[in-house]
């Protein structure tokens, strides 16, 4: 989708994930971030999908 104006891409942008996403923050100690970056392009994730992927099989394993 294409936009004449910068803005209105970024407003788009914004509703959309307003509309489509839950936005959860994570406080780590200085260092953890870069250590966890690393751990996700090891498995060639987003560092986002590789902590929602952790969070997902800690609450299946907690499930068992």
């Amino acid at each position: 989708m294409a936009f004449a104006k910068k803005e209105d891409e970024l407003s788009y942008i914004a509703q959309y994930q307003k509309d489509n996403y839950d936005r959860i923050t994570v406080m780590a100690p200085k260092g953890k971030k870069d250590e966890l970056r690393k751990a996700a392009e090891f498995k060639n994730m987003k560092l986002s999908a590789f902590i929602l992927d952790c969070v997902e099989k800690e609450l299946e394993r907690m499930k068992k």
